[in-house]
């Protein structure tokens, strides 16, 4: 696939293995992407991996210049997933594509702080793809069991303004994505997709679900295609995996107080849908009861304050409304990402923190009545 947006090259190629990748290749990506400066690569090694990788493979190079001063010391790059289920669920999905394209096409128009990503290439038929991006460790990577603090909350949040309001009611945006398809395509997809993996969740992990959380995520499943279709609110470019672990925080001097990665969901939708998700996951129920409408009713001045019209009950609705994300998400990424028992024991614990907020927010009267 190419594109022709500004500072991405496609003559670079593609390198989809981290451990064989050539010294000349990067040397050429970081000349193009301006990050020499005019000195020499002379070796660039491979560091090793970076987090668990279920859907993505992150590596860490280092690198050696002539001329150090002012040049990166490490580099990151993202590669297709090791495991080979992985690997083909995120080249025969669309994982990789609304990656790739999202750094092409997307990161530049919103001002969500994003890695900032210097070559960006795609094959889905020869099953290649790499970004190579800033290596962000001065940051520390959020934990979905450990939730966020008070004012990790805070940055999530403004993070999501930052997202939402560039392109909040933009028309174009169904311009710029992968593949083109009309909100009745993707609710009928949605819809098909979330019936026929329901049975394979249940069966895998539905056994350390509590009944009531096993009795939403099946009533949900009857009006998946309702809930994909809105609620008339318009629409924005929407993260959709908006998360602790997929936050970068500062831990050092100097390293940007947030960060927000993986990019592989990124997608038109109800703003809405993220800031539901990143709430319940921030914590577990009992605190989130306390402390949602307040961050709900943040969210929502700060986006007013970029001129959007956005008043306080359809806010609140849509709220409810979003929450559904979280349930559809699980049963989704339960068959997409590698199983590992880390992987099980979060799986478990986001269908308890996304169900539960649906129980009591009474979300479901929204989709039935």
């Amino acid at each position: 696939m190419t594109d022709s947006t500004p500072g991405f090259h496609d003559h670079l190629g593609i390198r989809s293995d981290p451990e064989t990748l050539e010294t000349e290749w990067m040397r050429d990506v970081l000349d193009v992407a301006g990050l020499s400066g005019g000195a020499f690569l002379k070796s660039c090694e491979f560091a090793g991996y970076v987090g668990t990788g279920q859907t993505g493979c992150n590596a860490r190079f280092a690198l050696e210049w002539d001329r150090p001063e002012g040049r990166p010391a490490t580099i990151m790059g993202k590669f297709p997933s090791r495991d080979e289920t992985a690997r083909a669920t995120g080249f025969g999905g669309s994982a990789y594509v609304t990656e790739w394209n999202f750094y092409r096409n997307f990161a530049h128009t919103v001002e969500v702080r994003a890695p900032q990503c210097y070559h960006a290439a795609l094959n889905v038929e020869e099953q290649g793809f790499c970004l190579i991006m800033e290596d962000l460790s001065g940051s520390e990577q959020g934990d979905h069991f450990v939730g966020l603090n008070s004012d990790e909350t805070a940055l999530a949040i403004e993070q999501a303004v930052k997202l939402h309001a560039p392109r909040w009611g933009d028309a174009t945006l169904p311009q710029s994505a992968p593949v083109q398809t009309t909100i009745d395509e993707r609710s009928d997809a949605l819809q098909m997709i979330y019936s026929m993996l329901l049975p394979a969740f249940l069966d895998r992990l539905g056994s350390r679900l509590d009944a009531s959380i096993v009795g939403i995520c099946e009533s949900f499943g009857q009006n998946v295609k309702r809930w994909a279709q809105g609620t008339g609110t318009p629409l924005t470019l929407a993260h959709y995996d908006f998360r602790p672990d997929n936050f970068l925080f500062a831990r050092d001097p100097g390293a940007p107080p947030i960060v927000v990665v993986d990019w592989q969901t990124v997608n038109e939708g109800l703003g809405m849908v993220d800031v539901a998700y990143v709430i319940a996951s921030s914590c577990d129920p009992e605190r989130r009861a306390g402390i949602e409408r307040d961050l709900v009713e943040e969210y929502r001045r700060q986006l007013t304050a970029t001129g959007i019209n956005y008043d306080a009950e359809t806010c609140w609705r849509d709220y409810r409304f979003g929450s559904f994300w979280g349930l559809a998400i699980t049963v989704l990424a339960t068959s997409m990402a590698a199983r590992t028992e880390r992987g099980d024991d979060l799986f478990v614990r986001m269908a308890t923190q996304y169900g539960q907020q649906c129980l009591e927010l009474d979300s479901l009267t929204l989709l039935t009545s």
